[in-house]
């Protein structure tokens, strides 16, 4: 079977040199010969494979499209639909050949409806459960490129910190892959990854910076394109959440480990020239505050500027201070002697001497905010050494705003929203090592790396409350796990009510950071129970720091995030699927912060297993059902899991001055499963040293070696027959106690320590 195909060949270039007549005849010659077996024009076999240890790509060469398929159970993780696209005239793919093999991988060329130029698609297994998927067309040329899958009914969890229509679930999204502007409730919620992860056991990792758009589960297709020279997405097999998370922190890299001292509260003001109770001026201020902090004795580690703090046209740009500061190395000295930093807000925006000097040596896109463009290395270097003028005065780290404000093109706008966190973070570094701590609102993937999260603007209601409890969530998908919110929120004033229930939420987030200022400063402008409700939670926070600094840690080595949806950790509850207002906060403490107006209780809806009421530390439930429990105002329903093993404690001093003996003490909570063994990854700061509890027929052994400090084990338990510590019998009262209305049992340990108690029965 032959068509001629030379008499129309330079009157339609655009379609391969045919004319829609002679397109017709061939697409019926090829559809004939495959029909009788004939070989047609560009086509091979039907199918190529090519198989790792866990996955089998199948390749339809004609029409083309690709699956990939779990080997184990045969099951089809991803279905590609044949619908992939190059150049806004979305170039097609009409059939596919020259398909080889070599090395674990997989070649083929692409041939194109409405163009003569083929594309190639290349296969790669870069481990057995990841498949490197790389889409080119012409060589060098930049075109928008579009993958489509086939929806399966999956979940999809990922790609915005931003819940948009309020879900966990991002089924029916269809946004641009950008920093976020408005949104109902916050604005700039910008963190953000080209990474989803289903519950289909499978993820897509987009390996690129450029602008992007991601349309999920929309007619029954999830499609994902960007525009570059070409396009490299990997699939990720799990089958696990946990092994998807590990795999895709194991591709784009690790987040940041922020010093110990970045866990404690850090407050602000969002102008320190207004509200001068009892001051004169801005740096008499900040002093203040420590102070009263101290004086209220609630651990802070960190206050932070916003600006305006500087000289000039907003107070920013001219890297000084104004006036009102006007010995600023004295202000750090005085707040590093009461145990806290100074970081500042920054942002890539010139103005003053960064927009003259910016200008003059064309470093500047010249946009709505004047931003340096950080891919010169020239803007780069300049930048970092402007922001040195406040590291040299002790400056130990920054909040980093803006990015997503129309200063420097869209296409631009997700590289800059890594390097430009990564050259903060670099300066700092050059100086201080690794104690520094930053947080930003717009970065994107590898910024992880250098800076934590903070989600953005957020409206001081109860919506915003709710929108930042999500946020927490999604951000922890996208395995930024040190996040936190502006307590109270920051657009308007938060009535008490509201303030008090965000503290109590905050608790329990990585990083807790507190707004104050006119009308809105806790020990000013409040009552006397709003402040005791903020150092109940702020000490909470600081109590907690050995707990989460360990799960952050852990973060950093499997991606598995911090505060964590409990569809990740229970994928077989399907009332998992997108619920948002309850988290796990590490592996064992379930919360349920309360986001609704004069609530005084609130049901909680509990997983799998045995759990009990953390906040009475007796009450015992059977999971898979919904529990009420109260919730007054300065309570959040808490939970901890049957085999728990709770590491508290005040291990970082900060500015403690109120305990004149203070030493750091660790404080090992234990709640014992009468059968199953636990253990947990404890994180002194330089290495990981296991808990491990180990229940028998007659005893419990708990075991551990050196934790960076002294403390006690406290066991919720029965009453025990017997305890002996590194094989020595304790005596009740003298060398160990127990409590029989609380029914915890306290060892004390100094060093590494093996505990073993007889006869205390578990609680569960």
């Amino acid at each position: 079977m032959t068509l001629d195909l030379t008499p129309c060949a330079a009157r339609h270039r655009k379609s391969g040199g045919m004319c829609p007549g002679q397109l017709r005849y061939l697409r019926y010659a090829v559809l004939a010969g495959l029909c009788l077996g004939v070989p047609g024009p560009e086509t091979q076999a039907a199918s190529e494979t090519l198989e790792s240890s866990a996955l089998r790509i199948e390749l339809n060469a004609s029409p083309y499209s690709y699956r990939v398929i779990e080997r184990s159970t045969g099951e089809t993780l991803v279905s590609e639909t044949g619908a992939t696209t190059f150049t806004e005239n979305k170039y097609a793919v009409r059939n596919v050949s020259d398909i080889t093999k070599a090395n674990g991988n997989m070649r083929a060329i692409l041939h194109l409806e409405g163009t003569s130029e083929p594309a190639q698609i290349t296969f790669t297994f870069t481990r057995p459960e990841i498949v490197q998927v790389l889409l080119t067309f012409k060589n060098g040329v930049p075109a928008e490129i579009r993958e489509e899958f086939t929806d399966q009914g999956e979940h999809y969890y990922g790609i915005w910190e931003m819940p948009f229509g309020g879900n966990i679930d991002n089924r029916g999204a269809d946004h641009d892959f950008l920093g976020m502007r408005h949104q109902p409730d916050v604005n700039y919620s910008s963190a953000r990854a080209p990474f989803y992860l289903t519950s289909n056991k499978y993820g897509v990792y987009i390996e690129s910076t450029a602008k992007g758009h991601f349309t999920i589960a929309q007619a029954g297709k999830t499609s994902f394109s960007f525009f570059g020279t070409q396009l490299k997405y990997h699939v990720i097999y799990g089958p696990s959440y946990a092994d998807l998370l590990n795999r895709y922190n194991r591709l784009a890299g690790p987040a940041t480990m922020p010093p110990t001292w970045a866990f404690g509260s850090i407050w602000w003001r969002d102008d320190n020239h207004d509200d001068l109770r009892g001051a004169t001026n801005a740096q008499e201020k900040v002093i203040a505050d420590a102070d009263r902090l101290r004086a209220l004795h609630i651990p802070a580690g960190a206050i932070w500027l916003d600006r305006p703090f500087g000289t000039g046209e907003m107070g920013w740009g001219n890297m000084d201070f104004d006036a009102s500061f006007p010995d600023p190395h004295e202000m750090i000295r005085d707040l590093n002697d009461r145990g806290m930093n100074l970081l500042l807000w920054i942002a890539n925006r010139a103005w003053n001497q960064l927009l003259v000097e910016g200008a003059a040596r064309r470093y500047l896109y010249f946009g709505k905010g004047s931003a340096a463009d950080m891919q010169l290395p020239g803007a780069y270097t300049w930048f970092k050494d402007k922001l040195n003028e406040y590291v040299r005065l002790g400056v130990k780290g920054y909040k980093i705003d803006r990015g997503e404000e129309d200063e420097l093109p869209l296409s631009d706008e997700n590289l800059n929203a890594i390097l430009f966190p990564k050259m903060a973070a670099e300066g700092l570094s050059e100086v201080h090592g690794s104690d520094y701590f930053t947080f930003t609102r717009n970065a994107n993937d590898t910024a992880r790396k250098y800076t934590a999260i903070w989600n953005g603007d957020t409206r001081s209601t109860f919506p915003g409350l709710e929108v930042s409890l999500k946020n927490a969530l999604r951000s922890g998908a996208i395995n930024f796990p040190m996040w936190g919110s502006d307590t109270g929120g920051y657009i308007r004033v938060p009535e008490k009510e509201l303030f008090a229930r965000w503290l109590e939420f905050s608790a329990y987030s990585p990083m807790m950071e507190i707004l104050i200022g006119p009308k809105r400063t806790i020990w000013d402008d409040y009552d006397d129970e709003l402040i005791e409700i903020a150092k109940t939670y702020v000490a909470a926070h600081h109590d907690l720091i050995p707990y989460t600094r360990s799960h952050l840690y852990q973060a950093t080595q499997t991606g598995m995030p911090v505060m964590r949806s409990l569809a990740f950790a229970y994928p077989r509850d399907t009332s998992f699927n997108d619920m948002w207002d309850e988290y796990l906060y590490g592996s064992s403490i379930l919360v349920a912060p309360v986001t609704a107006a004069k609530a005084t209780s609130r049901n909680v809806y509990l997983p799998a297993g045995r759990w009990m009421n953390y906040n009475d530390k007796r009450t015992v439930y059977d999971g898979m059902k919904t529990v009420m429990v109260p919730a007054p105002l300065g309570t959040i329903p808490l939970f901890v899991r049957e085999g728990a093993i709770i590491s508290r404690g005040d291990i970082v001093r900060l500015n403690n001055n109120w305990d004149a003996n203070w030493s750091p003490k660790l404080r090992i909570e234990i709640f014992p499963s009468g059968k199953e063994p636990t253990q947990f990854d404890y994180f002194t700061g330089s290495a990981v040293e296991k808990i491990a509890v180990t229940p028998s027929d007659d005893a419990l052994t708990i075991q551990f070696g050196a934790l960076g400090a002294e403390g006690v084990v406290e066991v919720y338990c029965g009453k025990a027959k017997q305890v002996a510590r590194n094989g020595t019998k304790l005596r009740e009262g003298a060398d160990y106690r127990y409590d029989a209305q609380t029914q915890r049992l306290t060892v004390p340990f100094t060093d590494s320590a093996k505990v073993v108690i007889k006869g205390g029965r578990s609680l569960f």
